[in-house]
């Protein structure tokens, strides 16, 4: 139960001094009382107001960002490559420094868990120390009280018997009932040093805190690695150019921005409030832990300063004193009863006290050594320097980590939405994207166009031999059709000269002059489509001519 080599001095760190210099105000900015006092409101205001600052700052972020999408989401400018691989390289870059900041706020977060847990540790020693109190006392309790009862009535049976020398019998009664009387107090100073105690079960409170940070934990790098998880993604969407990808990143990287400011201003309202409660942790345990002990009592054993005498001291030394007079008043009737008395039920009486007399004093030696101040104070120093150096430290790497990543994040958002909306959903053949301003009609109809049977002779007819052999067609027909195919061909010759393919050669049109006057490039009459001068006219297709 010794402490040795565990130096109880304790000092606050730099950095706790430096965050609890922090102006704390209230809402019509005055500066308030910053000790820390978490059942005050106007301390807990002047927290909010700390932790409101991350919270205006992403209001603000927000609106800028919501001011920029509607400016840029009807923007229909066509830009060059050039600047889409600019916004390409410069989003890649985003991605990796923001995951360097969220490695550093895995880093903080895993920190601060080994620093709980060396708190939680040096709490499981003061529960140990509880525990100890609480069962030495019962012992105590039970060596004195329950367990003397019986032989202490026997002996005063086996000391009822006549005797002559009535002066040495006075002196046996006397020192019997001293015996009674000072194992009843030691009773009843072990008694009151557990009493207090029953109700505090440290074991509990350090089990439920492990479990807490176990879950703050797990959930600190869940956050982290989904925060990591998106900058990887926007790394590969960016290499390759998804639209789609950068799209639905751009969502999740606004989503973590507005978690990462959130995580920013619980971060910074739990820092300062952990910061001005490492400058006293002594008295914030002792006025607003939920221990239900009285509060000097508390102070005086984490804070081991010796202004007056504790309760628990008090009691013990009230025991010490009872169980040294019990051992004397024991000492007399073990050696003038056996004299004068000759009953056999005297000396196992005798021994039973003796015995119980015995655990008693052992047990004083360990409530001796745990209700030593020193003790209890070396443990809460350990935990106080975990939670409030290496703790704090982690706490405000987190805070650190996650505003930088707000800035990123922010700044991520910006050049993925410039990005996603310049770049088209449609590839080419290479895998690039495309400009989003093609006509799809007309991609459409070039798809549509059929494709043109092979030339028997291997070379498509020139534009020149389709107009001599039009007018040899119009030669055949009637006057009035002549006009009619000779105004269709002005109209048409725009196709025929974007027709991919040709005639088909003097063979395909063969049909031209056996077939009629009454249909046109050898189709049958009323045959053709989109008629557009008379029903008997129609506009000439390139599909015509083969």
């Amino acid at each position: 139960m010794g402490s040795a080599g565990v130096s109880d001095e304790y000092s606050p760190p730099r950095l706790s001094r430096l965050l609890h210099a922090l102006p704390h105000v209230n809402v019509t900015l005055h500066r308030v009382n910053d000790t820390f006092a978490p059942n005050s409101p106007i301390y807990l205001e002047s927290l909010g107001i700390l932790g409101s600052i991350p919270g205006a700052w992403l209001i603000l972020t927000l609106t800028v960002l919501l001011i920029y999408l509607l400016t840029r989401c009807c923007d229909r400018k066509q830009r060059p490559p050039r600047s889409i691989t600019a916004l390409k390289i410069t989003l890649m870059i985003l991605s990796v420094v923001c995951c360097g900041a969220i490695g550093v706020g895995l880093f903080g977060n895993d920190d601060l868990h080994n620093a709980v847990l060396q708190s939680i540790q040096a709490g499981n020693q003061l529960a140990g120390l509880v525990n100890t109190v609480k069962n030495q006392s019962s012992i105590l309790e039970e060596a004195m009280g329950s367990r003397a009862r019986a032989p202490l009535a026997r002996l005063a049976d086996a000391l009822d018997a006549p005797v002559a020398n009535q002066t040495a019998l006075g002196t046996l009664l006397r020192a019997l009932s001293a015996l009674r009387n000072n194992a009843s107090a030691a009773a009843s100073a072990a008694d009151n040093l557990r009493r207090p105690l029953a109700a505090l079960n440290l074991d509990a409170v350090m089990k439920r805190a492990w479990v807490w940070e176990a879950a703050r934990w797990a959930g600190g790098m869940a956050g982290w690695c989904c925060g990591g998880a998106v900058c990887v993604a926007l790394l590969a969407a960016a290499a390759r150019r998804s639209r789609r990808a950068l799209l639905l990143l751009c969502v999740c990287a606004l989503g973590a921005l507005v978690a990462c400011w959130a995580a920013g201003a619980l971060l910074t309202a739990g820092a300062v409030a952990a910061a001005d409660a490492c400058q006293e942790p002594a008295r914030a345990i002792a006025h607003y832990a939920p221990h239900h002990l009285p509060v000097d009592m508390v102070y005086y054993y984490l804070s081991c300063k010796v202004s007056r005498e504790n309760v628990l001291t008090a009691e013990l030394r009230n025991a010490q004193r009872a169980v040294v007079a019990v051992r004397q008043a024991l000492a007399v009737l073990s050696r003038g009863a056996p004299q004068m008395f000759t009953d056999p039920v005297l000396q196992p009486a005798l021994g039973a006290l003796g015995a119980g007399t015995g655990e008693a004093e052992r047990a004083l030696v360990s409530l001796s050594g745990a209700l030593e101040c020193r003790t209890a104070r070396a443990y809460f120093v350990a935990a106080a320097r975990a939670a409030c150096d290496g703790g704090l430290q982690a706490l405000s790497l987190q805070l650190l980590a996650a505003i930088a990543a707000g800035f990123l994040f922010t700044a991520i958002v910006l050049v993925d939405s410039h990005a996603w909306i310049y770049i088209n959903t449609k590839r080419s053949g290479g895998g690039e994207e495309q400009a989003p301003f093609l006509s799809s009609g007309s991609s459409a109809g070039s798809r549509s166009l059929p494709r043109p049977a092979p030339f028997p002779n291997g070379k498509p007819p020139s534009y020149s031999a389709a107009v001599q052999l039009m007018d040899l067609a119009d030669r055949e027909r009637p006057s009035a059709e002549v006009a009619c195919a000779r105004r269709s061909r002005m109209s048409g010759s725009a196709t025929l000269g974007r027709a991919s393919g040709g005639l088909g050669g003097l063979g395909g049109l063969g049909a031209l002059g056996g077939a009629g006057g009454s249909h046109t490039l050898g189709r049958a009459p009323h045959n053709g489509k989109y008629a557009t001068l008379s029903k008997q006219c129609k506009t000439l297709e390139s599909s015509d001519f083969y």
